[in-house]
């Protein structure tokens, strides 16, 4: 009756760790996590390129708010200057005139750029064309025939209020047109508004989702685990007791044997199966957290979701800080690479490698992603300074920022070292270097330029901002 009750024990040990975690329910914890995620991260997707375009409307609609404005101003600029002509014959007051005609005439061709992609807007501004036309030319006619001594001619064509009266018709015209766009910005406005409160209940929903999930699989682990622990404690029980009984029933001894090899063949596997099957599921919760993080704006969060996720993967890493302002879009470059530079010296600059960072930066800004690359850039272009220029004491290594132009600005790192050598045709520096910083300049779409000769490096690129 021994062996029978033997069996029914090591069968029942089975049935329970697999009723604990083992099997399908893992696998169905980990995949329903998996889609909900997805779906979340569309959602949160959907909704942030929602945000963008409604901002982009709000912000197209300000600036021809703007345009028009200033197309208005440019325009009584000039009937301001011609008054003062008449009434002073200053000749400065010509040379304002002149600007405010140039001005009006450049400021309404932006204007009619802006309004291309609406006809009716457009064609509203079409109508103003001839009146600003013969606006500009009686102002210009008035202040000619001032010019030219005709005084009388040109008191005439004023006091005949036809330049009043197509100014007022002017203003009219453009208040019609800003009354439709004020309301086409407040129609903006709500749905910026809307897709603004949509995005963050999406990533709300999806932070909360991540959260839930990963509670559910570690917990599902937790189990697994514990489930393992009692079932091998509980074959190592049953082991014990077939030992004794060998010593007892020696006539049992071939089958008992062949009983407890069976029973070690199926807890190895069930802890290989484990095993992997934990190492899988933590890789997916990895991703799930990185999947999520990309589509969170808020800094501290991604953060958080980063923190998690290295200590699931057991791994450390370091973020530098990089933005210095509020606004998420633009980094100053000045404060930036000074405070890079910085650290680098801090870094570099130590033991035998004596040396010392000068920046001289304007006060230019650009976005996160090229200011990213130029840092990369400086600093890889920094280190190769540190290593080769100055091989037999420090030296000085210079970082210079300069504009050239309202959308471009000049990157310029250059050294006092020993340059390059005669037969030499690049400088020195490791082919991941090379790599990183052609990678950097592709970003920024330029590329980098080296000055070197035998004494001294230089390395310069332009960039658009």
């Amino acid at each position: 009756m021994s062996t029978p009750l033997r069996s029914a024990s090591l069968s029942d040990l089975w049935t329970r760790a697999r009723s604990r975690g083992f099997g399908w329910r893992s696998l169905s914890l980990v995949l329903a996590g998996f889609v909900a995620v997805l779906a979340v991260n569309a959602v949160s997707l959907w909704t942030a390129n929602v945000l963008i375009d409604q901002t982009a409307a709000v912000e197209h609609t300000r600036e021809v708010r703007r345009a028009l404005d200033r197309t208005e101003r440019s325009i009584v600029d000039a009937v301001m200057a011609q008054r003062g002509y008449l009434l002073s014959g200053q000749a400065s007051f010509l040379e304002d005139e002149v600007s405010a005609r140039a001005a009006a005439a450049e400021e309404y061709q932006a204007l009619h750029e802006l309004l291309r992609d609406n006809p009716d807007q457009s064609a509203r501004l079409d109508d103003t064309r001839p009146l600003i036309d013969e606006r500009l030319a009686i102002t210009q006619q008035i202040v000619r025939d001032a010019r030219e001594g005709r005084f009388t001619q040109a008191l005439q064509v004023l006091r005949s209020g036809r330049g009043a009266e197509l100014l007022q018709q002017i203003q009219i015209a453009f208040d019609e047109i800003d009354q439709v766009e004020r309301a086409a910005l407040g129609v903006r406005q709500q749905a910026a508004a809307r897709a603004e409160q949509a995005n963050l209940w999406s990533s709300t929903v999806g932070t909360v989702l991540i959260v839930i999930v990963a509670a559910l699989a570690i917990f599902q682990f937790s189990l697994n685990f514990q489930a393992l622990m009692r079932a091998h404690d509980e074959l190592d029980e049953a082991n014990r007791g077939l030992e004794q009984r060998v010593e007892e029933r020696t006539q049992e001894l071939r089958a008992v044997n062949s009983l407890v090899e069976r029973a070690r063949d199926r807890a190895e596997a069930m802890l290989r199966e484990v095993n992997h099957r934990v190492g899988n599921s933590l890789q997916l919760v990895s991703s799930f957290i990185s999947l999520q993080s990309r589509t969170i704006a808020d800094l501290p969060s991604r953060e958080a979701f980063r923190a998690t996720q290295a200590r699931i993967e057991a791994v450390s890493q370091v973020h530098r800080r990089l933005y210095t302002s509020d606004d998420m879009t633009r980094v100053e470059l000045d404060g930036y690479l000074t405070s890079l530079t910085e650290e680098l010296s801090l870094s570099l600059c130590a033991g035998d490698h004596p040396c010392s960072i000068a920046v001289e930066a304007e006060e230019l800004s650009t976005t996160t992603d090229r200011a990213v690359a130029v840092g990369v850039l400086v600093a890889e272009l920094v280190t190769n300074a540190v290593k080769y220029a100055y091989p037999g004491g420090g030296g000085e290594i210079r970082v210079r920022l300069q504009s050239e132009g309202e959308t471009t600005a000049r990157l310029t790192v250059e050294d006092d070292g020993v340059g390059v050598a005669d037969g030499e045709t690049a400088p020195k520096g490791t082919g991941l270097g090379k790599t990183i910083i052609a990678a950097m300049a592709r970003d920024l779409r330029t590329e980098v330029a080296y000055v070197y000769g035998p004494a001294g490096l230089g390395a310069t690129l332009v960039f658009d901002l």
